[in-house]
């Protein structure tokens, strides 16, 4: 027992000791101060909408609101009148103008209508095709549904025309894009909105990151501890349990500090997901470690796993999401980053 504690404790001063520890833990702590400390500046991200909503039916409303709170590029708000819309578009303070004409939504369902949706522009707008995908979407989402439960009553069936499955199911084959009239104005090019925001910290996925790494410095302690014969005197369930404490006592610090530099920044989190990854990458350390054990080499494992380390480790940064986005990966290397478990964190 004395030698099993005594070697506990020789394993938490060796992470303790360790300056690739304290390179980790001095990078996320600073990285959180930078997020406290760091000077907001604006930037433009909003591009400005003015709607004109002559109908005032209940569907149109409903649909003006929804564009109205919704959260994407374009920033749609409501104005009384064509003389304010027009003012706005000259002035530069709205990029595009749209107008619903009164008795739109009882007639845009029906073949042939003449009640068009009026696109008002500049020469200086931008993204109109955009601006009008998101109108198209939101007025032809609700046209579906309607036309839909429409059919269906004829034939005597209730069908509940705001059923999300109705749109999920028919809406996305509506393409037809004639409801539209253009029209444009002379005008200056529109000021863009902006928002004060803070230049984003990557916190988050350097923390993954810093894990990952302590665990497999964890694993190669292991290693090292096993070409040293040092577990001889130890039965198979302490080997397994000195294993796994020998990367525990590399990642169990990196997660505290990593807690910290979350709370200390603000960053939203969850606990039990960043609990649950560390554990697992700790296993994984451990898991390593067992396999380059058993295989037949003449060589020190802890030596041919200092020489793949590195190799791995880079990879692991670059499949991260620290420098490039994931997401517009391919479907190959989407697949390949699972390999690396920085990606999944």
């Amino acid at each position: 027992m004395r030698l099993f504690l005594n070697r506990l404790s020789v394993l938490t001063k060796r992470s303790l000791i360790n300056p690739a520890m304290y390179v980790m833990m001095g990078v996320m702590i600073i990285m959180a101060l930078l997020v406290v400390f760091i000077p907001e500046k604006e930037s433009s991200i909003y591009i400005p909408i003015a709607l004109i909503n002559e109908d005032n039916s209940k569907e149109t409303e409903e649909i003006v609101d929804k564009l109205c709170s919704m959260n994407s590029i374009f920033d749609f708000y409501e104005v009384e009148d064509e003389e304010e819309l027009y003012k706005d578009l000259a002035s530069g303070k709205a990029n595009t103008g749209y107008i619903f004409p009164k008795g739109f939504s009882e007639h845009f369902t029906n073949t042939g209508s003449r009640y068009k949706i009026t696109q008002v522009q500049t020469p200086g707008s931008r993204f109109i095709l955009l601006s009008r995908e998101e109108i198209f979407r939101s007025f032809y989402a609700y046209g579906t549904r309607k036309i839909i439960s429409d059919t269906f009553a004829d034939y005597g069936y209730e069908v509940d025309a705001h059923d999300p499955e109705l749109e999920r199911i028919f809406g996305i084959y509506i393409t037809d894009k004639t409801l539209f009239a253009l029209e444009n104005v002379e005008g200056i090019v529109y000021d863009e909105l902006t928002k004060s925001e803070k230049i984003p910290v990557p916190l988050y996925k350097f923390a993954g990151f810093f894990i990952l790494t302590a665990a497999l410095l964890g694993a190669l302690a292991f290693l090292n501890d096993q070409d040293n014969r040092i577990y001889l005197r130890f039965s198979l369930f302490e080997r397994i349990y000195l294993g796994l404490i020998q990367v525990a006592v590399f990642t169990v610090p990196v997660l505290i500090i990593t807690i910290i530099s979350f709370l200390i920044s603000g960053t939203e989190f969850d606990p039990l997901h960043v609990i649950i990854y560390t554990f697992a990458v700790t296993l994984l350390g451990f898991a390593v470690g067992t396999v380059i054990t058993f295989l037949p080499l003449r060589t020190a494992r802890s030596k041919i796993f200092s020489a793949v380390l590195p190799v791995y480790l880079i990879l692991s940064f670059l499949f991260s999401g620290i420098i490039f986005n994931l997401s517009s990966f391919g479907a190959a290397l989407k697949a390949l980053s699972r390999l690396f478990p920085p990606s999944m964190f």
